[in-house]
């Protein structure tokens, strides 16, 4: 990859982690893990671009992979959280809606 490819994929992460962060007011803890995520790419991706270090061989490669599983099943266990007890808050407003129809 170039060095105005490697620079250009560091502000696309960067740009990408403000606008999720920013949307994540209105989504709420996934779209701020989401943006965790894009900050981390920036950072990595930055490493390699300004650092010149070689971040995708070696250990340094299974970190990398090691983190980006961790915030993947943190990010799905966050939305699955999220999801869960919005389903739970439907079934009692639908209850409390049935049981003011009966009387």
């Amino acid at each position: 990859m170039t060095d105005f490819l490697q620079y250009g994929a560091v502000v696309l992460w960067a740009v990408l982690a403000v606008l999720t962060f920013i949307i994540g007011r209105k989504q709420g803890a996934v779209g701020y893990m989401l943006s965790v995520f894009f900050v981390f790419m920036a950072v990595w991706y930055g490493l390699r671009a300004f650092g010149k270090l070689p971040v995708f061989d070696g250990t340094v490669g299974f970190i990398f992979r090691a983190v980006l599983t961790v915030i993947l099943f943190s990010t799905i266990g966050v939305w699955y959280r999220i999801k869960k007890k919005q389903a739970e808050q439907n079934k009692d407003e639908s209850d409390k809606e049935e049981e003011n129809t009966e009387n």
